[in-house]
C-alpha cells in the first residue's frame, strides 16, 4: 500500500526552550540572546576565578622572607606577594574600613557644624587609626605630631603619643628575640618572661615604644655599663614589606592615570621604601651612629651635639644595645632661659652640617630622638633612618641658597635642574617664566617666620597655576629629597612649638655663611661672591660686595658662634660680631673671604686711581698754557694712556660709595652691626620688592667699637702684615691685567693707539705679575702648621 505523505519538517510544532526562543525577527547573534546569556558566563567567572583564589590560598608558600638579601627589592617583594594574595586582599580591605570610618565622622562633623567641639575626641580616634594601621602610619604621625602651623592643639597632643608611646608588645617576645638574636640559652615558655643572662638589671617594662621597636634600661652583667636595649616588633618586616607594596601599587597606577605628573612617584616610593627597609636593620643603625660620632668629633660641634654609643657586642640586625643617656626630651627641657631655642639652633646647625658637609643625614628627628643631656648637650637618638646626599648635591645646595639670597634670579633655572626639580628640557622655560621672582616671594614669606600659616597660600598656588597654564607642569620632586624635606620639615615643627614665628630659613643663614667662608673649592668661593654682592650697590649690571650683605654674612657667623657653644658656654666667651670679622679679615692663613675683599680692594684702589687720574687730567685741560709749564715733556700724557677709565670702574666707584654709606649710617647706641634676628628678614625682604629698612643715623662707629677693632688688630698683628702683603699683591696684579689690555694694539677713542704705550703696558704688565707673584710668595706659610716668618 501507499505510504502516507509525511509534514514538512517546517510544519511540526515542536515545544521551544524558553531560553532559546529568539524574539520575532532576530537570529540567534541577537543583543538579547547574549543579555540573557551574559549571566551565566559572570557566573562560571567568578567562579573560575575563585576557584583559583582559593587554590593559590591552599597553594604552600615558596618564599619565606620578602626581602632575602635583607635589602628592599620591588622584584622580590612582588614574587613574595604574589604567592599571598590573600594578605593583599584582606589588608586594602582592613585600610579601607579603617580610613572609611574615620572619613564618613570627620565629613559629618563638617556637614553639622561640630569639627571645632568634637576636634578632642577625633584626635585620639586618628591617633588609634594611625595605631592600628601599623609602623607605616605610625611614621606618618610621628611626622605631623610637631606640625603646630598645620594641625590644632588637640591633635598635636594626641599624635604626640606615638613618638615614643606606642602600644608594647610583651616582655616575653622582646626577651625571647634578645636570646635568639645574642645567641643566648633558651627558656621554656614558662620561663620566658625572665630577664636575659646577659643583665643584671633590666626595667620591668619598656622606657619607650615606638612604631618599630621598643626599649629597655639595662646594665651589663661583664662590664656594669648601663645600657638602652631596644628591640624591634615581631612581624614589623613583612608588615612594612606589605604596606611598600600597596603603597607602590598604587603609585604605579597614580602615574599611568595622571600623564601630567612629573615625579618619578614609583621611583619616590622606592626610595621611602628603601630607607625605611633598612631601619629595620640595627647593625646598619649602629654603624650610622658611630660615624656620625666620628664625624661630629672634628667639627666646631663637638662639645655641644653627640649621639650614644652603640655597643657591638650586644647588637644584631633585630636587637641594638647603646649607651645609657642621661637627659630629657627637647620639647620638655627647661626654657626659663630660653634654652629650648638655642638648642633648636644648635640641632639645625648639626642638621645642616650632616646635609651639607658629612653626607650623612638623620631623617628622623622627632622631639623623641632628640634628647638634652645633663651636662648640656643636644643627644639625637635613633640613627636607623638615615639619607646620603653626595658632595654635588651639597654644593648645589649651597649654590642655591646664595643665589636666593642675592637675588641672582639668571642661575636660578640651573640650580633647579642641578637640584632634580626640574627637568633638564624645561630650563628654558623656567627661566622666562619667571619661576625665580616666584620662589624669592615665597622665600621672603618663609623667612618671615611662622611656618606655612604665614604664607599666602592661595596667592602662590595662582601663581603656579598661572604658569602651568602657560607652560605646563615645569616641576618634579626628586626622589632623594623626600627624606631631607621630611628631617627639615620636622625641625621647623619643633622651632614654631616653641617660638610660633620661628623661621627655620633665618635660622639656617649661620652655618651657610660658616660654610661659605670656610670653604675653598671654587663652587663654594664663586657661591659667596654671588651672596655678598649685588647689581644694586652698582646701580647698573655688574655685582660688587654690598655693605649691607657683608653685614648680614658677620652676623651669620656670630650666630654660628654662639650655636657651637651650647648652653654651659661661660659668660663672655661667645665673640661678638666686630670680633669675627676682625679675626676673619686678619687670618694670617687666608680665607675666601679675605680673598674676596682684598680682591674688590684692589679693583676699588685701581677704580679710584684712574677717577683720580681724570680729575688731574681735567684740572691740566683747564689750566691751559699753564699746563706745558708743569708737564713740559708730555710725559703725563702718555701715562694718562695708560689708566684710562672704563665702564667697571664707573660702576665700582658707585659699589664704593654704597659701602661706605651703609657704614656711616650705623644703628644707634653701641651697636656696631645689625643684629641676627633680623639678618635673614632683611636679606628676603628684597625678594619682595620691598627696600631693607634703613638704619638709624648715628655718629659712626663706637668708642667701644673702636677699641675693639683696635684689639683684634694688635693680637693680629702678624695677619696684618700678611695681610698687607696680599694686598699689595693683588694690587699689582690688577695692574697687571690692565696693562694686558693696552699691551695690544688697537684703537682708543678713533686714535690708533701709540707704539710706545703699547711698549710701556708690555714692560709694566711684565714687571707688575712678577712682582705680584713674589709677594703671594711671602704671604704664604712654609708648612701649613707653622708661625709665618717675618720676611
Amino acid at each position: 500500500p501507499a505510504m502516507p505523505q509525511m509534514p514538512a519538517l517546517s510544519q511540526i510544532d515542536l515545544p521551544q526552550p524558553s531560553l532559546w526562543t529568539p524574539p520575532e525577527g532576530a537570529g540567534i547573534f541577537s543583543s538579547s540572546f547574549f543579555m540573557q546569556l551574559c549571566p551565566a558566563l559572570a557566573g562560571a567567572g567568578a567562579a573560575v576565578l575563585l576557584a583559583s583564589f582559593f587554590f593559590l590560598l591552599l597553594q604552600e608558600p615558596k618564599l619565606d622572607v620578602p626581602y632575602p638579601n635583607g635589602k628592599y627589592d620591588a622584584r622580590d617583594a612582588e614574587a613574595f606577594f604574589a604567592e599571598r594574595p590573600g594578605a593583599l586582599l584582606f589588608r586594602t580591605a582592613d585600610l579601607f574600613r579603617l580610613g572609611l570610618r574615620f572619613g564618613v565622622q570627620l565629613l559629618l562633623d563638617w556637614r553639622f557644624g561640630r569639627i571645632d567641639q568634637n576636634q578632642p575626641k577625633r584626635a585620639k580616634e586618628l591617633t588609634r587609626l594611625l595605631t592600628d594601621c601599623g609602623a607605616t602610619f605610625i611614621k606618618i604621625g610621628q611626622a605631623l605630631s610637631i606640625r603646630t602651623d598645620l594641625l590644632s592643639p588637640a591633635y598635636i597632643e594626641s599624635l604626640s603619643e606615638l613618638q615614643d608611646r606606642v602600644p608594647a608588645f610583651s616582655n616575653a617576645q622582646a626577651f625571647e628575640t634578645i636570646r635568639k638574636e645574642l645567641r643566648l640559652p633558651s627558656k621554656s615558655p614558662d620561663t620566658a618572661g625572665e630577664m636575659p643572662e646577659c643583665f643584671t638589671e633590666l626595667s620591668a617594662k619598656p622606657v619607650a615604644a615606638a612604631s618599630l621597636g621598643q626599649v629597655y634600661r639595662a646594665r651589663l652583667r661583664d662590664s656594669g655599663l648601663e645600657v638602652a636595649v631596644k628591640v624591634q616588633r615581631p612581624g614589623v618586616l613583612e608588615a612594612v614589606a606589605l604596606d611598600m607594596y600597596l603603597i607602590r601599587m598604587a603609585a604605579v597606577f597614580a602615574k599611568r592615570t595622571f600623564g601630567w605628573i612629573n615625579t618619578d612617584l614609583v621611583a619616590a616610593v622606592d626610595e621611602w621604601a628603601l630607607r625605611f627597609v633598612d631601619e629595620l636593620d640595627y647593625e646598619l643603625e649602629a654603624q650610622s651612629a658611630i660615624n656620625f660620632r666620628e664625624q661630629i668629633a672634628i667639627t666646631p660641634l663637638a662639645k655641644v651635639v653627640c649621639a650614644p654609643r652603640p655597643v657591638l657586642e650586644y647588637s644584631s640586625k633585630r636587637v641594638l644595645t647603646a649607651e645609657w643617656v642621661q637627659g630629657q626630651r627637647l620639647d620638655a627641657a627647661s626654657n626659663s632661659k630660653g634654652d629650648v631655642g638655642k638648642l633648636c639652633s644648635v640641632g639645625l646647625t648639626a642638621y645642616l652640617t650632616m646635609l651639607l658637609e658629612t653626607g650623612t643625614l638623620h631623617c628622623d628627628p622627632h622631639p623623641g630622638n632628640l634628647l638634652v643631656t645633663d651636662d648640656g648637650q643636644l643627644c639625637i637618638l635613633d640613627w636607623g633612618l638615615t639619607t646620603k646626599v653626595e658632595g654635588e648635591l651639597q654644593i648645589t645646595f649651597l649654590e642655591h641658597i646664595a643665589h636666593l639670597t642675592s637675588r641672582d634670579y639668571p642661575a636660578i633655572p640651573g640650580d633647579l635642574v642641578r637640584l632634580g626639580f626640574v627637568p633638564e628640557a624645561q630650563q628654558a622655560a623656567i627661566a622666562q617664566a619667571g619661576v625665580a621672582e616666584v620662589l624669592g616671594t615665597l622665600y621672603a614669606q618663609l623667612a618671615g617666620g611662622g611656618g606655612a600659616k604665614k604664607i599666602d597660600v592661595t596667592e602662590v598656588a595662582r601663581t603656579m597655576t598661572g604658569l602651568t597654564q602657560n607652560y605646563g607642569n615645569m616641576f618634579q620632586l626628586p626622589a632623594y629629597f623626600l627624606y631631607v624635606l621630611r628631617a627639615f620639615t620636622v625641625l621647623e615643627g619643633i622651632g614654631l612649638q616653641n617660638d610660633p614665628d620661628y623661621s627655620i630659613v633665618d635660622q639656617c643663614l649661620p652655618y651657610i655663611t660658616q660654610r661659605l667662608v670656610t670653604d675653598n673649592s671654587p663652587r663654594s668661593r664663586a657661591a659667596l661672591r654671588s651672596f655678598v654682592s649685588s647689581a644694586a650697590a652698582t646701580g647698573g649690571n655688574a655685582r660688587q660686595v654690598d655693605g649691607n650683605r657683608a653685614l648680614l654674612l658677620v652676623s651669620g657667623l656670630s650666630d654660628y658662634n654662639a650655636a657651637t657653644l651650647g648652653l654651659n658656654a661661660p659668660s663672655g666667651e661667645d665673640e661678638d660680631a666686630v670680633t669675627i670679622a676682625a679675626k676673619l679679615v686678619l687670618d694670617a692663613r687666608g680665607n675666601p673671604l679675605q680673598s674676596l675683599l682684598l680682591e674688590e680692594t684692589a679693583r676699588a684702589a685701581d677704580a679710584l686711581v684712574r677717577d683720580m687720574a681724570v680729575r688731574v687730567d681735567e684740572l691740566l685741560e683747564r689750566s691751559g698754557p699753564a699746563a706745558r709749564v708743569l708737564d713740559p715733556l708730555g710725559a703725563w700724557g702718555m701715562m694718562r694712556q695708560l689708566l684710562v677709565k672704563e665702564e667697571e670702574d664707573e660702576e665700582m666707584l658707585r659699589g664704593v660709595a654704597a659701602i661706605f654709606a651703609t657704614f656711616e649710617e650705623g644703628r644707634e647706641g653701641d651697636a656696631a652691626l645689625p643684629p641676627a634676628r633680623s639678618s635673614a628678614q632683611h636679606a628676603a625682604g628684597s625678594h619682595a620688592g620691598k627696600p631693607p629698612p634703613r638704619p638709624a643715623p648715628s655718629s659712626g662707629l663706637s668708642p667701644e667699637v673702636r677699641n675693639k677693632l683696635a684689639q683684634q688688630v694688635w693680637e693680629q698683628r702678624a695677619g696684618a702684615g700678611m695681610l698687607a702683603q696680599r694686598l699689595a699683591a693683588r694690587m699689582l696684579l690688577r695692574a697687571s691685567e690692565r696693562l694686558g689690555r693696552l699691551s695690544e694694539p688697537g684703537v682708543v677713542d678713533g686714535k690708533a693707539r701709540d707704539e710706545f704705550v703699547v711698549v710701556l703696558a708690555s714692560l709694566g704688565k711684565t714687571a707688575t705679575a712678577l712682582t705680584a707673584a713674589q709677594l703671594a710668595a711671602f704671604s704664604k706659610y712654609e708648612e701649613e702648621d707653622e708661625v709665618p716668618t717675618r720676611r
